[in-house]
């Protein structure tokens, strides 16, 4: 009876293992692609895991038979996770920003005083010019006004008769 046991616990093993015997074939390509984009002050990282390949089995008739002609059933794989999709804020450059737009502001306001300085001092030029003028043109009407002797005066107001 021990005998008989053993001997059917190994038929049972044996065919155990030639049932239990699986031809899969699996080939997998995974490529993971980080991507950083900014944006002003906001940073974006995206990982995204890309599964391209194949599964599939070889199958082979049921017989005992060696050397037998196979076939390969396979199914296409692709598939994409996305692993990691965030947004942040990045600070420190949000300070770079604000530091330089005061800077900004301040040249503006520089830039607009030394240009009404230099408005203000064109305009007291021009007004000493334009005196300058009146007064040349002053004494010149007074030097041609101005009769030789024996010439009487010229009569501003003349008679209409």
């Amino acid at each position: 009876m021990k005998n008989f046991t053993s001997s059917l616990f190994l038929i049972l093993f044996a065919m155990g293992m030639v049932s239990a015997q699986e031809n899969k074939t699996i080939t997998e390509v995974k490529t993971v692609k980080k991507v950083v984009t900014k944006e002003g002050s906001n940073v974006t990282v995206q990982e995204v895991e890309t599964i391209e390949g194949e599964k599939g089995a070889v199958v082979v008739a049921g017989n005992e038979e060696e050397n037998q002609v196979f076939k390969e059933e396979s199914n296409a794989i692709n598939q994409q996770n996305v692993l990691v999709d965030e947004t942040k804020v990045d600070e420190n450059n949000e300070a770079l920003i604000a530091q330089r737009k005061l800077e900004q502001e301040k040249e503006l306001k520089r830039s607009k005083e030394e240009a009404m300085a230099k408005a203000e001092a064109q305009r007291k030029q021009l007004e000493q010019q334009e005196k300058e003028r009146q007064e040349a043109l002053k004494a010149n009407r007074k030097r041609l006004e101005r009769r030789g002797r024996g010439v009487g005066k010229l009569d501003k107001k003349r008679k209409k008769n």
